[in-house]
């Protein structure tokens, strides 16, 4: 795993992330070709880059969401599971536009070797597939994924797509698991400000777009002899020209089958 090379987190001028930041490039064509060789097969009407970082002040879907190479992130995550909590680093960057495609679609890769394609669509971004390891091609987002709408104002709301990875069944039985089932639950976003100030280790952000989404889904648990509802709640930070800055998500649950869980991010540094 890759280290910061400071101690409260943030990275050196020439350490050892913005190094791996540099080396990254190959492993983003390495994704691109593995994307174009399947495009045919999976015939990818539209792709968006996932980018969820921002700095600064008011604009639109495009500036929260910055597309453009060679972007980078480096977040720290702190993810709770089954009453057990993991941190670790998550380093993401723009990989520039997808070949064989028709130039508006951008791909941004991560370091656990998953792609996720994204574009401008009628003002707002959109992610239309995503690529993860141990698939063949890239999977189509039907429909469209939606990060953020055209219109970004308070009150501005929306629905997206997500699927469970916090909450977890307490038993053993294999047929009980939730995590790996990747099971979908529909998101209701809705922006509840844009003046908000954020501190992290990558700096203070002024003018941030704050968001919020609540989604519940039913899953099956006692070996499919119950359901159980389990409640989402996310909240975002998105800074002008920068991107995704903070987040902060939960799975809840009143079932005695289930265990919640939580993941927080927070953006350690960014470039260029």
């Amino acid at each position: 795993m890759l280290e910061p090379s400071r101690r409260d987190g943030t990275l050196a001028k020439d350490g050892p992330i913005r190094q791996a930041g540099r080396r990254f490039h190959a492993e983003a064509q390495r994704l691109l070709a593995t994307a174009h060789a399947h495009r045919t097969r999976y015939r990818l009407t539209g792709l968006a880059l996932l980018v969820s970082s921002l700095v600064g002040c008011k604009t639109d879907s495009g500036d929260y969401y910055p597309l453009q190479a060679p972007r980078w992130w480096y977040f720290a995550v702190d993810a709770t599971v089954l009453d057990e909590t993991h941190h670790s680093r998550y380093l993401m960057q723009n990989a520039g536009l997808a070949p064989g495609m028709d130039n508006t679609v951008h791909l941004q890769t991560a370091q656990a070797g998953s792609a996720d394609y994204m574009r401008r669509q009628d003002g707002a971004v959109v992610r239309i597939a995503s690529l993860r390891p141990g698939m063949r091609g890239p999977h189509s987002d039907t429909p469209p994924r939606v990060m953020l709408p055209a219109t970004l104002k308070p009150g501005s709301d929306w629905q997206t797509q997500s699927t469970l990875a916090l909450v977890e069944s307490r038993t053993f039985e294999p047929r009980d698991r939730i995590i790996p089932r990747r099971l979908p639950v529909t998101l209701a976003m809705r922006v509840v400000g844009d003046e908000a100030t954020v501190e992290v280790a990558a700096g203070r952000f002024t003018h941030c777009l704050e968001i919020e989404g609540h989604g519940v889904a039913q899953v099956p648990t006692d070996r499919g002899n119950g359901t159980a509802s389990v409640a989402v709640e996310v909240r975002e930070w998105f800074a002008p020209g920068v991107g995704l800055v903070k987040l902060a998500r939960s799975e809840t649950s009143k079932s005695t089958f289930l265990k919640d869980g939580q993941q927080h991010w927070e953006l350690l540094d960014h470039g260029p």
